[in-house]
């Protein structure tokens, strides 16, 4: 009788969660990755947008809140973003791409070519700027698309990733490289104030012998306020132990008015899943006190999160176990847990892995050896107990792109995702 009543208690949460699935996660996902969350970046404060969403969230729940506010140099991109080609204006991110470090410039200029080997020798490099005296007042174009070795390929990633560091290293005003298609845009050590522009556009567009620009952006630093959000709910047995749920709910923003990344996948998903969960375990208490946590200032390079680690609201040594939830769309083919095989999170792995063998909830548990990737890492570092939890599989629109839409982003196995999460936490000891 017990065993049967068991039974229909666990069909009728999952019931539950599946109802919630396709009514409140979805509509969280649909508000955080609105046009009114501006991508939840640093432009236009959208990361701070939806931490007052978030807040009025937990706050409709009746859990008490705690706010952490603090701030940081950032590049927000505001206003009009234009790029004209040879007379012809190109349209933003379809077109080209201004990567989120580069200074304000308001200029026409020439463009000159730029052989990618020439850039990799220094010799060369003074012999072409020697020759090229203009290039001063000039854009240095380097057709990427042109090489085609992949270790040669990595050293100009570095390179032009690194480019905001580099001062006096190039006579130019910046670089436009030439791609095939748009890669991933980033705020990542995007705060540095740079001496160098960095555009990229679509190969076929740079056709002309002689090529000119007129670009048009404000981007400047400046100190950002944000803040982290956390909402408790008490544990029944022993509530002086704790249990984090975290996730990061900010986003990379905009590229000026026009192009927004909403950003559902990274990470509005993870934030819509740690909300459903608060919701869940408000409902049915854990053990310990469960905290659920959102950061702000993970895409400028796990901000929000070092920073609570380096100024807890509350003891860290009481923590149990730090579940940390990012990119949570589909997970058709399971999920993967970093930092699975540590000598503090290797039992929860193998708990999580043999209660899935049971019920079957995910197609696999992947591990991954501990990276500093998300949230999860500061944690670590700290010697607090700490997984970071991302879907496998399809289901998503995009990353770091304008495509990473909520409609892009598959929930099917969210609820069975959800389930596990809470399975593991019932079984914590």
């Amino acid at each position: 009788m017990k065993k049967l009543t068991f039974l229909i208690v666990s069909l009728l949460l999952y019931c539950g969660l599946q109802a919630q699935d396709s009514n409140s996660v979805r509509k969280d996902l649909d508000v955080l990755t609105s046009k009114n969350m501006y991508g939840r970046g640093y432009a236009y404060h959208g990361d701070s947008l939806a931490a007052d969403y978030i807040v009025s969230r937990f706050q409709k729940m009746g859990l008490e809140t705690q706010e952490q506010e603090y701030g940081f140099p950032v590049h927000a991109m505001e206003g009009s973003v234009s790029f004209i080609l040879n007379g012809k204006q190109l349209r933003g991110w379809d077109d080209f791409v201004v990567a989120p470090f580069s200074p304000t410039m308001h200029a026409t200029l020439s463009v000159i070519n730029l052989d990618y080997r020439t850039l990799l020798d220094q010799t060369a490099l003074d012999i072409f700027f020697a020759t090229h005296k203009n290039a001063k007042k000039s854009m240095l174009y380097v057709d990427l698309t042109k090489c085609h070795d992949a270790d040669t390929i990595k050293t100009l990633q570095r390179l032009f990733g690194m480019l905001q560091r580099f001062k006096d290293a190039f006579q130019c005003k910046g670089f436009i490289l030439g791609v095939d298609e748009m890669s991933a845009w980033t705020v990542g050590m995007g705060y540095h104030k740079s001496q160098y522009a960095l555009i990229y556009v679509k190969k076929e567009l740079m056709s002309a012998k002689k090529n000119k620009v007129k670009i048009s952006y404000n981007n400047d630093v400046r100190m950002h306020h944000t803040r982290n959000v956390v909402a408790f709910i008490p544990g029944k047995e022993e509530p002086d132990s704790m249990v984090l749920l975290t996730a990061h709910y900010d986003h990379v923003g905009m590229m000026g008015d026009d192009v927004m990344f909403p950003g559902c996948h990274d990470n509005a998903s993870g934030t819509s899943a740690v909300i459903e969960l608060a919701n869940y375990f408000r409902q049915h208490p854990l053990k310990y006190t469960v905290a659920v946590v959102v950061f702000s200032g993970e895409e400028a390079g796990l901000l929000g999160s070092t920073y609570f680690v380096a100024h807890p609201i509350f003891d860290l040594q009481t923590i149990k176990m730090v579940v940390n939830l990012d990119l949570m769309c589909g997970g058709d083919d399971g999920i993967m847990m970093v930092n699975a095989k540590g000598p503090q999170t290797k039992d929860f792995y193998d708990s999580m892995v043999q209660l899935n063998n049971k019920s079957h909830w995910v197609k696999e548990i992947k591990a991954r050896d501990n990276a500093a990737n998300s949230d999860h890492f500061p944690f670590t570092e700290r010697g607090v107990p700490a997984v970071f939890i991302y879907t496998l599989g399809g289901g998503y629109g995009g990353y770091h792109n304008p495509f990473d839409t909520s409609a892009g982003c598959s929930l099917s196995e969210f609820s069975n995702i959800a389930h596990l999460v809470i399975d593991a936490l019932e079984h914590l000891r």
